[in-house]
C-alpha cells in the first residue's frame, strides 16, 4: 500500500512538473483523498486544478488546507492566484495582505502584490514596493526580475538592465528563474536599440526552455481534424438544443491580437469580456474523442451523442451565466480555441467566432521573445512557431469553408488604420449596437492579466515591422513560413 501511495506521489510530480495538469490531476486527487489532514497534498491540487481553469474546485482544495493550517502564507498566496484568474482583484489584494501580515517576508505575495499594481496600470506603484522590500533587507532574484517587468515604461531600463545582469550570473538562480530574466533583460535591451545583445538573450532564453513540443504528432493531429470534420461529418453531427448567440470566442495565434479585440468589445455597457478561459479545452479533453489524446483535439465529430453536445453546452453556459448574469454578450478569448472552432459551433449555435490575425513574421518573432514560462512547448523555436503558424492559418480556413458566415477575420493593421470603422464591423458582427466607448477601450477600468496588459491600456499604435531589427537573423522563418527572402 505504501509503495502504491509513493508510486502515486512520483507519478503527480513528475506530471506537475512538467506542466501536464491533466495528467497530474488524477493522482493528487487520490493523494489528497489518502490524506485529508495534509494541507500541503490539498494546496497541491488546488493548484493543479487552478492552473486547468477549476477555480471553485481550487478554492475548496486550498480553503481545507488554509483550514488544517491557518498560518502558512502559502496558502492564502495560492487563494490570491486564483483569485487574480478569476479577476477578482480586489479579493486577490487582501488575501495578499493576509498571507504578507502572516510573513512579511514571503517573497511570492510581495512579488504579486506589486505585479496587480502593474497591471493596473501603476508601475511606479509596482517599484515602489519591490525598492521598499529591498530597504528592508530583501535580496531577491524574484523581485529583481518583478522590477525588470515594471521598470520598462518608466525611463528607467538601465537600472532594471543591471539587476538582470547580475540575476543571470548568480550561483544561487535557478534554472527557470534566470530564463525568466533572460527574457526580462532582452526585452530592455530591444528598448535600448541594442538589437545584437537583445537577441543574443533571447536565443539564450529559449534554448533553456524545455523542448517538449512533438511536431510529428501535433502535425498528425491537425491533419485528422481537417480529414474527419467534413461537410458530412458536420450535417450528421448533433447540435445542442440551446441557443450559443450569447457567446464570442476570440482566437487566432497568441500574440495575434486577441487581447486587444477582446478589451475593445469588453467596454461595451452589455459586454463581459472573461479573459483566456480553458473551459473549452477542459470540455474537448473530457469528451475523450480526439485520436491523439495528447493533442487535444476533437476528431470525427459524428460520434458524438446528443447527451454528451448538451451537457457539454450545459456545463459552459453554467460557468458564463455564473461569470457575468446580466450580460448580453461573454467573450472567451483563449486563442488557442481556433483548434476547437467546429466543436463550438456545434455546442452553440449562432456564436461568433473572431478571427485575430497579423504579420507572420511579427507573430512568429513576438512568441519567440515571449517568456511563456514553458506553459506553449512550441514558442521555445523559430521553426516550431512557424509550423504552428501554417498548421493555425490550415485549420481556420478549413473552419471558415464548414461555417460559412460564423467567423469573421479580423487584421491588426486594419484596425489600426481604420479604427472606428473595424469597430463597427466587430460590434456588427458579434451582435452589439454602436458606443462610442469601445474606439477608448484604454480607458477601461477593466484589468487584463496577459502579456497584452501593456498593449490594451494604451491607444491603438502601429506595430507591423517589429522584427525588422532581427531581420538578419530570420531567412530560416521565412522559408518555413513560405515567405520570400528580404529585399
Amino acid at each position: 500500500m505504501q509503495a502504491q501511495f509513493q508510486q502515486l506521489v512520483a507519478d503527480a510530480q513528475a506530471a506537475y512538473k512538467k506542466g501536464d495538469y491533466h495528467k497530474a490531476l488524477a493522482p493528487l486527487i487520490q493523494i489528497a483523498k489518502a490524506a485529508p489532514q495534509d494541507a500541503d497534498a490539498q494546496f497541491r491540487l488546488g493548484l493543479c486544478q487552478a492552473y486547468l481553469g477549476k477555480h471553485a474546485d481550487a478554492r475548496a482544495s486550498i480553503d481545507r488546507a488554509v483550514k488544517i493550517k491557518q498560518h502558512d502564507p502559502r496558502f492564502h498566496c495560492g487563494l490570491a492566484f486564483i483569485s487574480r484568474r478569476e479577476g477578482k482583484i480586489a479579493r486577490a489584494q487582501k488575501e495578499l495582505d493576509r498571507a504578507i501580515e502572516i510573513d512579511p517576508r514571503h517573497e511570492p505575495a510581495v512579488k504579486m502584490k506589486a505585479e496587480l499594481l502593474y497591471f493596473a496600470d501603476d508601475a511606479e506603484g509596482a517599484c515602489r514596493i519591490i525598492e521598499e522590500a529591498n530597504a528592508a533587507g530583501f535580496d531577491s532574484p524574484m523581485l529583481d526580475i518583478a522590477f525588470g517587468l515594471f521598470c520598462a515604461n518608466l525611463d528607467r531600463a538601465a537600472e532594471g538592465i543591471r539587476r538582470l545582469e547580475a540575476v543571470i550570473d548568480r550561483p544561487d538562480v535557478g534554472d527557470r528563474p534566470r530564463t525568466s530574466a533572460l527574457f526580462r533583460l532582452a526585452s530592455l535591451y530591444d528598448k535600448a536599440k541594442r538589437y545584437d545583445d537583445a537577441w543574443a538573450a533571447y536565443t539564450r532564453a529559449n534554448a533553456s526552455s524545455p523542448k517538449r513540443f512533438n511536431a510529428p504528432m501535433t502535425k498528425a493531429a491537425t491533419e485528422r481534424t481537417l480529414e474527419t470534420w467534413t461537410p458530412d461529418a458536420v450535417a450528421r453531427a448533433p447540435r445542442a438544443k440551446r441557443s450559443g448567440s450569447r457567446l464570442v470566442f476570440i482566437v487566432g495565434m497568441s500574440r495575434s491580437g486577441t487581447s486587444l479585440t477582446e478589451q475593445i468589445i469588453a467596454s461595451h455597457p452589455k459586454a463581459f469580456g472573461a479573459g483566456e478561459l480553458l473551459d473549452m479545452i477542459m470540455i474537448a479533453h473530457d469528451l475523450r474523442l480526439s485520436d491523439f489524446p495528447l493533442s487535444g483535439q476533437v476528431h470525427s465529430p459524428e460520434r458524438l451523442s446528443q447527451l454528451a453536445v448538451d451537457e457539454a453546452a450545459r456545463r459552459y453556459h453554467d460557468m458564463a451565466n455564473a461569470r457575468a448574469p446580466g450580460a448580453e454578450k461573454f467573450t472567451d478569448k483563449n486563442p488557442f480555441n481556433y483548434h476547437h472552432v467546429g466543436l463550438i459551433q456545434l455546442l452553440f449555435p449562432g456564436s461568433r467566432v473572431v478571427w485575430c490575425r497579423r504579420n507572420p513574421i511579427d507573430v512568429c518573432v513576438s512568441n519567440y521573445f515571449q517568456d511563456f514560462e514553458d506553459t506553449i512547448p512550441w514558442a521555445s523555436d523559430l521553426s516550431s512557431i512557424a509550423l504552428m503558424y501554417r498548421l493555425h492559418e490550415d485549420l481556420m480556413r478549413h473552419w471558415q469553408r464548414l461555417f460559412p458566415g460564423a467567423i469573421m477575420e479580423l487584421h491588426y493593421d486594419d484596425l489600426v488604420d481604420r479604427q472606428e470603422e473595424k469597430t463597427r464591423e466587430l460590434l456588427a458582427f458579434v451582435g452589439l449596437p454602436w458606443d462610442e466607448r469601445c474606439l477608448k477601450f484604454y480607458e477601461s477600468d477593466r484589468i487584463t492579466m496577459t502579456a497584452s496588459n501593456d498593449q490594451v491600456r494604451k491607444p491603438l499604435y502601429k506595430s507591423t515591422g517589429r522584427y525588422k531589427p532581427y531581420e538578419k537573423h530570420l531567412d530560416q522563418l521565412r522559408k518555413d513560413l513560405g515567405l520570400p527572402p528580404a529585399q
